[in-house]
């Protein structure tokens, strides 16, 4: 099935809404202030969580917003 995901960093949005610049710290770039969308692949929803949880860790800042399915033509 296919998904659809949307990721924000919450570090990056705290630092630029508070005023200051992100100077890509920790190789974040500062587009990640909004949030940026992905298409996984996956067989559930558990399985994107946990690749989202590898690919953008929250233990960096990264906040999944959110996760749908995209209906795709079969």
């Amino acid at each position: 099935m296919l998904y659809e995901i949307g990721v924000y960093n919450k570090r990056v949005r705290d630092t630029i809404r508070g005023g200051d610049d992100w100077n890509n710290n920790f190789g974040i770039s500062d587009a990640f202030e909004e949030v940026n969308y992905f298409e996984f692949q996956a067989a559930s929803i558990e399985e994107v969580e946990r690749r989202v949880e590898r690919d953008f860790p929250s233990a960096l800042g990264y906040v999944l917003d959110y996760i749908r399915s995209i209906k795709t033509e079969t």
